[in-house]
């Protein structure tokens, strides 16, 4: 089979004989055999890091979960996450996306309040920080004020679970919360189920209750 791999502004062609059981990233266990200079994130191996995201023939996926098999293509075409800074081949700089979420995160207070539901939080909860929300995000390049639905995702599990006093929503507004086009890119590509679109609107139903932002005018949300 042919891969060919974004590295810098062009593409790398490796011819590879391997099974078509294998995952993409035991491919690139193949090719580093050949080619000790690529360079490629990985750690858990299991789908729950994130750290091995990347684009598979277009699409944004973990290269520990998404077997050849699956890949109709004869042509595998690896590439790197979108939205983001590359380090090095399908390496991207996540420092950026952490520092955000740092800037507008709340911190938890625990309250008096001791029931606690996590099943209201628990798709926050299940983001591994893949960052493949942000790479399909229509928003993130152009707009730098917004924070991304990776943040506002992971937010979401810690400004509404039950036991935190501390509801600082205006954090959320200072993020550009409301600049969301609600196109669910990240709602259909996040490989576990986070639901980042979902969230960022409820959100925005609480601030908008709240008088922090305005209800959307003309149909922003395209009808959903």
């Amino acid at each position: 089979m042919i891969v060919s791999i974004k590295r810098y502004d062009t593409f790398q062609s490796y011819e590879i004989d391997a099974p078509r059981d294998i995952t993409i990233l035991e491919l690139l266990h193949k090719i580093k055999e050949i080619d000790p200079t690529l360079s490629y994130r990985h750690m858990c191996r299991a789908g729950i890091c994130g750290t091995c995201a990347l684009k598979v023939n277009g699409k944004n996926v973990l290269a520990c979960k998404t077997r050849l098999n699956k890949i109709e293509d004869e042509t595998i075409v690896l590439e790197p996450l979108d939205n983001a800074v590359v380090i090095k081949d399908l390496v991207v700089e996540h420092q950026y996306w952490l520092d955000m979420y740092k800037n507008l995160k709340v911190d938890f207070k625990s309250s008096d309040y001791r029931y606690f539901d996590f099943k209201s939080i628990e798709n926050s909860k299940n983001c591994i920080a893949c960052f493949i929300c942000n790479s399909v995000c229509p928003v993130m390049p152009i707009d730098k004020k917004f924070g991304g639905p990776f943040v506002f995702a992971r937010i979401y599990g810690f400004i509404e679970d039950s036991r935190n006093a501390n509801k600082n929503y205006v954090k959320l507004v200072d993020g550009a919360i409301n600049h969301c086009t609600h196109c669910k890119n990240c709602n259909y590509a996040c490989p576990l189920f986070v639901m980042p679109e979902t969230l960022i609107k409820k959100l925005e139903d609480i601030l908008i209750s709240k008088g922090l932002i305005q209800a959307p005018q003309n149909d922003l949300f395209f009808g959903f």
